[in-house]
């Protein structure tokens, strides 16, 4: 029998753009970046069924200061890494995840070094923050514990996200304007640029590292999307592989994410379709169940979000569901799939 699948939207407060989602260790709480008027986003969930119990915004800086990236810190623990792409600024915040209604602090602020503008995606390593800067089309390596020590990679427009290979320790950096991707070796600060064949498609946007590599996704054109995606191996070789469904073979893929592992988890990458360039692409969410090796498509589901033409923009997956934030109506979809 197949699955049951079922979405919701929750509506947050209103906003021109919502953006990034994360969750926060161990706690009921999930939040959400909304660049337009640099809100920060609280979800409170259900601890038993995920679902969303309470939604409340606070402003995170001045309006045009242009909140984007979060990234959970392990060096701080139960404190984010925020961006503000406007303001040339990074921030270290405490949500204050105990108190749903307590706004959260921001504990520290670290500008932009050496010229850079616009920090968009930010992750931490350790003690090194990896910040792709989209003003100035550069990637910011940081050290958070002693800021005046940095490094500036050179990139191609527009760099978005940054991600260190599981093997080779590379950071590889999807360029969306280039559709190239670029590679850099941290220990020698060596650049290289990996185009993405035209036969492939174009456009790669969301990039994680994992399951045995860096894998990307590419959202292609106004035209259409080619629904294809791949990971790069610990040389810089990419294995691309193409969703097969009728849906998914013109679907312009703007993120993914993994499902959780662990005993009984099957191999499972999320992918997210996005009308983001296109009225014509569909809004949807895709899980693809791979063989044990990460090589094979085993399976395809798809399911549509609701309110179709929002430019689906991030995914989020949970124990039980996955969270999608829609950038254009101030909308968070959730996905739960029940099985027989």
């Amino acid at each position: 029998m197949p699955p049951r699948r079922s979405v919701v939207e929750y509506e947050l407060p209103p906003a021109e753009e919502t953006h990034e989602i994360v969750k926060i260790p161990g706690e009921p709480l999930a939040l959400v970046s909304q660049m337009s008027n640099s809100h920060l986003v609280k979800l409170s969930l259900d601890p038993s069924t995920e679902q969303v119990t309470g939604v409340k915004a606070f402003a995170l800086g001045p309006k045009d200061a242009m909140l984007h990236g979060l990234a959970i810190s392990e060096r701080h623990p139960g404190r984010i890494w925020a961006t503000h792409e406007g303001g040339n600024r990074l921030l270290l915040v405490d949500p204050r995840a105990d108190e749903p209604d307590a706004a959260p602090r921001v504990e520290r602020e670290i500008g932009i070094p050496g010229g850079g503008r616009g920090p968009h995606y930010v992750n931490e390593y350790g003690d090194t923050l990896w910040v792709t800067l989209k003003g100035s089309d550069q990637v910011l390596a940081l050290d958070h514990t002693s800021p005046e020590r940095f490094r500036l990679f050179e990139a191609k427009p527009h760099p978005i996200f940054a991600a260190r290979h599981p093997a080779s320790g590379d950071f590889y950096v999807s360029q969306d304007s280039a559709s190239t991707i670029l590679r850099i070796d941290p220990r020698s600060g060596r650049t290289t640029q990996l185009p993405v064949p035209a036969e492939r498609g174009s456009t790669p946007v969301g990039l994680i590292g994992g399951a045995g590599g860096v894998w990307v996704v590419l959202l292609g054109t106004q035209k259409a999307g080619t629904g294809t995606f791949g990971r790069i191996d610990e040389d810089g070789g990419i294995a691309w592989h193409r969703l097969r469904a009728p849906l998914g073979r013109s679907a312009s893929l703007l993120h993914l994410a993994f499902g959780p592992t662990g005993r009984g988890r099957e191999p499972v990458l999320w992918l997210l379709a996005s009308s983001i360039v296109s009225d014509d692409a569909r809004d949807l969410v895709i899980r693809v169940r791979f063989d044990p090796s990460w090589t094979r498509i085993v399976e395809e589901e798809y399911a549509a979000l609701p309110t179709q033409m929002c430019k689906a923009h991030r995914l989020l997956p949970l124990e039980n569901s996955v969270l999608a934030t829609e950038l254009t109506t101030a909308t968070v979809a959730q996905l739960t799939v029940a099985r027989e």
